[in-house]
């Protein structure tokens, strides 16, 4: 016997231009929420279809009519037109244009046009498609009918569509809740430098393709795209109209698309268009000092304490072009030597900014702007969180859960929680089976005031259109895409869908806010193996929770500290179970600094487009032989995931140790609480950030491998001369700090004296330079390596204080020990016994 869907479970999705109804045994009527991003959609009252506009259904890959039947029940196809009347004709009155069935495409001539026709697409027996083709442009908006088409099967229907249908009324949509806090203002800051349009993937990836030249839908350009839309699709329910924001595109030099605008969803959706733009395409060096700068005083200036400030910084590459983002051992600057010294707080004292970096670090991972300096934004800038991807997947789950903590921040503060993450793949047989629908579930908690499904997808998975979707709790049936309690966004790959609290569905029967909820979405046009992701975001003003990973003193082999704190109503969440605070934790097999010193590939040629160091072109060559790539990858990739049980130690202040940071890397710590408490009952929070485990340089280990000698020419400002080092700076185990840190080395201030030209990178973890001294009798200055300081030996300095490891040469070798001193002594030898033989 077949099912019968009751008619709430119609549903309409479109390409450029859709609409859908289930076609099934009962009549079905075509139904769309207002919020959806399909066209035609509800008016403002929800009463009637919003016009078609006059430049639609002109034969092109965007303009065609689509019309989608959906249906679970696949006895309805195929839907046969041939019989069907389509007609359409100008809102404002005339006669209708009458459409001819067609199975082809038009192609405008002298003789046809202002002609319409249609045709059936049937799509392997799961989606059928009515497109309609008008060759000419109507005046004003118009006006489409549809009816006549018919299904298979006996007794299955297809309900006529009219564009000027009225829809019966429906409940209106839940109120949203009373905000209370602060109006965000929020700064997109994007790389659209020359490496932005590589691929999101290791080079010779089996999909994406060769690094340099990807398979378009690869390109970071538009991977980072993907991320924005879904996040924007989010940040839709909720944002305040006092809400602000400002998108910043930058590569040798930043603009701006108009200053800090109102946060609306027209500003929102033109973030999308601005990415669009060929003007804003990949190209160019990169200068993140200028990208963060372009709008820095429109949040920092007078109104600052007004706003809940945050800038999300976006980037692929190291640093190469002014100006640059720096450390300077306490704050953070823009200047433009990329030298620690000098330059323009990024946060002025008494101003609040949050800068939370997104670094994309396939091409020169072992770049300080690739790990340090990130760890220093995220500790400094008050984020408090970073994320630092090796390559990124499609849907880029990693980018989208950390841009989606970012905008929660923003917008809500301490409202707004990630509640459950969850990602996958499901393959999908040939021929016109679908494959089994996916069950997933989340948990709600007593005092959330709304909660958003994020759910996103390839088009393997979903290749048009949306997946059917089904929520149910406590016996009660949800069709969010036909409830008008849901405000529904989206795109091609996505749809958000946020319900307010009382959580009831179509007809008016409630359920309780805390609970199990089940999601259950089945594929409509799967085009084999399919890969998903799901965010479910919750609105509770009561708990708040924060996170915070770091390490009490810098290095390989030193803990990871991993705190949890919560408070409900304000107060510390005491007495949380044991085992329901925990913390996931993976990194790398292998130290990246050992593996790269130690690769016997050669830098490759620079590629075109944008600049990459010398160690991020040797880590390309050693990615390329397959001798090499197994061993660089367990430097750059994450592990399995070890879990640590975190305990109460103090009042709402949940603590553990991961002690097993054997490698120099990027460990990833996710925690994920599933506990009660006596507000809320149960309840679920996920948050996952990035901490860099990095070499700290030992100085009595590293003095062991330094030598030096005078440097011939030293400039004449230096005039207590010059000398020349090579070392290779390690950690008490052996552990090399590795290429690709020459840019990182400073001399730690006050010194009477500079380094002389570039710092030469060896390559194998070696590295060259030249210290100039102002004046004789100088003790060695400190340097300055990554961010980490190491004492060089009193042998290094100009003052006579003896030597000490392996140093060669005699550029500071006691005065009794030169040279120089020794042949005046012999000249006075000699002079002494020719006077004494006169005698």
């Amino acid at each position: 016997m077949k099912r019968q869907l009751p008619l709430w479970r119609a549903w309409a999705m479109m390409l450029a231009l859709f609409v859908g109804t289930d076609a099934v045994a009962a009549t079905a009527s075509p139904n769309v929420t207002a919020a959806s991003t399909s066209e035609p959609k509800l008016n403002g009252t929800g009463d009637a279809w919003v016009p078609f506009t006059n430049a639609l259904g002109f034969p092109n890959s965007s303009k065609s009519i689509k019309v989608f039947y959906l249906s679970d029940d696949l006895a309805v196809y195929p839907l046969n037109g041939a019989a069907a009347t389509v007609q359409l004709r100008a809102k404002t009155g005339g006669p209708m244009i009458n459409c001819t069935f067609n199975a082809g495409v038009p192609v405008l001539s002298g003789t046809n046009g202002g002609t319409c026709t249609f045709r059936i697409i049937n799509t392997a027996g799961q989606v059928d498609t009515l497109e309609i083709f008008h060759l000419g442009m109507l005046a004003g908006d118009i006006r489409v009918t549809a009816t006549g088409i018919t299904a298979s099967g006996g007794g299955n229907t297809v309900d006529p569509y009219d564009s000027d249908t009225v829809i019966p009324a429906k409940p209106a949509p839940a109120a949203g809740p009373p905000l209370s806090r602060l109006p965000a203002r929020l700064v997109l800051v994007f790389d659209k430098s020359g490496s932005m349009a590589w691929s999101s993937k290791l080079n010779g990836d089996p999909v994406c393709g060769a690094l340099y030249s990807p398979n378009p839908d690869c390109r970071r350009w538009k991977v980072l795209r993907r991320a924005t839309e879904q996040m924007i699709s989010v940040a839709k329910a909720y944002q305040l109209p006092t809400d602000k924001l400002g998108v910043v595109f930058f590569d040798s030099d930043a603009k701006n698309t108009g200053g800090i605008a109102a946060m609306t969803t027209p500003t929102l959706d033109a973030v999308l268009t601005a990415i669009d733009l060929p003007a804003n395409q990949p190209g160019g060096g990169t200068s993140i000092g200028d990208g963060i700068e372009n709008l820095q005083s429109a949040v920092t200036g007078g109104d600052n304490a007004e706003f809940n400030n945050t800038m999300l910084l976006f980037t692929d590459g190291a640093q190469n072009t002014s100006k640059f983002l720096v450390w300077d051992g306490a704050d953070l600057r823009i200047n433009t030597n990329n030298s620690p010294i000098g330059g323009d707080l990024v946060r002025p004292a008494t101003k609040q900014l949050s800068l939370c970096p997104f670094r994309l670090r396939l091409d020169d991972p072992s770049d300080p702007d690739s790990s340090s300096l990130l760890q220093n934004i995220a500790n400094y800038s008050g984020c408090g969180a970073l994320n630092i991807e090796t390559t990124l997947d499609n849907p880029p789950a990693g980018a989208i859960q950390y841009f989606l903590q970012v905008l929660a921040d923003t917008l809500i503060g301490d409202k707004l929680e990630l509640l459950h993450t969850d990602k996958g793949e499901q393959a999908a047989p040939s021929g016109a089976i679908a494959p089994p629908p996916l069950d997933m579930s989340f948990k709600t908690s007593k005092k959330d005031l709304a909660f958003t499904i994020l759910l996103g997808w390839d088009q393997a998975f979903q290749a048009d259109g949306r997946p059917n979707i089904k929520l149910s709790k406590d016996g009660v049936d949800f069709d969010p895409l036909h409830n008008p309690r849901f405000t529904v966004s989206g795109g091609a790959e996505h749809v958000a869908l946020t319900l307010r609290a009382p959580f009831c569905d179509a007809h008016g029967k409630c359920v309780s806010s805390d609970g199990d909820w089940k999601m259950r979405v089945a594929r409509t046009l799967p085009r084999g193996l399919g890969h998903w992701n799901l965010f479910v975001i919750g609105d509770n003003a009561s708990i708040v929770s924060r996170y915070n990973v770091g390490q009490t003193k810098t290095g390989i082999g030193e803990p990871l500290q991993l705190k949890a704190t919560l408070t409900e109503g304000g107060k510390p969440l005491v007495g949380l179970p044991a085992g329901t605070v925990r913390a996931f934790i993976s990194g790398p097999a292998l130290s990246l600094g050992n593996i790269l010193s130690d690769g016997k590939a050669k830098a490759g040629e620079a590629p075109q487009g944008d600049a990459l160091s010398a160690s991020g072109l040797k880590l390309q060559a050693m990615l390329a032989d397959p001798a090499q790539r197994d061993k660089i990858l367990k430097a750059l990739e994450l592990g399995a995931e070890k879990g640590i049980e975190l305990k109460e130690t103090s009042p709402g202040v949940y603590t553990g140790e991961y002690p097993a940071t054997l490698a120099e890397g990027v460990y990833q710590v996710t925690y994920r609480i599933d506990s009660t408490s006596s507000d809320n009952g149960a309840f679920t929070r996920v948050f996952t950030t990035d901490h860099y485990v990095q070499v700290a340089p030992d100085a009595a280990a590293t003095a062991k491998t330094i030598k030096h000698e005078p440097a011939r020419p030293c400039p004449s400002t230096y005039a207590g001369g010059c000398i020349k080092l090579t070392l290779t700076p390690v950690d008490g185990k052996g552990n090399r700090v590795g290429p690709g840190k020459s840019t990182s080395f400073q001399l730690v201030q006050p010194f009477e004296g500079g380094i002389v030209g570039d710092v030469t990178d060896n390559l194998d973890g070696s590295y060259s330079l030249v210290i100039g001294y102002n004046k004789k009798g100088l003790a060695p200055p400190v340097l300055r390596i990554d961010g980490q300081t190491l004492t060089l030996p009193d042998a290094v300095g100009t003052g006579g204080k003896g030597g000490g490891g392996k140093l060669t040469g005699d550029g500071d070798k006691p005065i009794w020990q030169q040279w120089w001193v020794w042949l005046i002594a012999l000249l006075v030898l000699l002079v002494l016994i020719l006077l004494m033989r006169r005698k």
